[in-house]
């Protein structure tokens, strides 16, 4: 079980949700928290918000899930307009002992977007008017 903050927001919205759900990404934040005046200091830590468009199975109603990654390194995102997730895949690496990353969080398949973190947290989920097109 993966150790994300308010992960039951997403039991609460299918009780047999997956990150499988994920079709979309619909917005991306990239920030960092400064811990001083210094724009290169280790101590600042870089954080994503990601609003996923989400489907659950079985289900015609998409959702806005939005997410805050925390202490994020090595982000790529590659875009051309809507992001369309093949795979989302959030693993666990807490077992390698890796300072200050705990997850690695990628889209498998199209490898469009591909970063780790140390901490996740469910921040919102709410009903989305976007429709899918497809």
């Amino acid at each position: 079980m993966l150790n994300i903050k308010n992960f039951h927001l997403l039991n609460n919205l299918s009780p047999e949700f997956s990150f499988l759900d994920m079709k979309y990404i619909i917005e991306v934040k990239y920030f960092i928290e400064y811990s001083n005046d210094f724009l290169f200091d280790e101590e600042n830590k870089t954080n994503l918000y990601i609003t996923f468009l989400s489907q659950p199975k079985d289900s015609y109603d998409f959702y806005e899930v939005e997410m805050k990654f925390f202490r994020v390194e090595n982000f790529k995102l590659f875009a051309s307009g809507a992001i369309q997730l093949s795979m989302l895949q959030i693993t666990d690496l807490r077992d390698r002992n890796w300072e200050n990353i705990k997850f690695q969080v990628q889209d498998v398949e199209n490898q469009d977007i591909d970063f780790y973190c140390h901490s996740i947290e469910v921040v919102s989920i709410k009903s989305s008017q976007i429709i899918d097109n497809y």
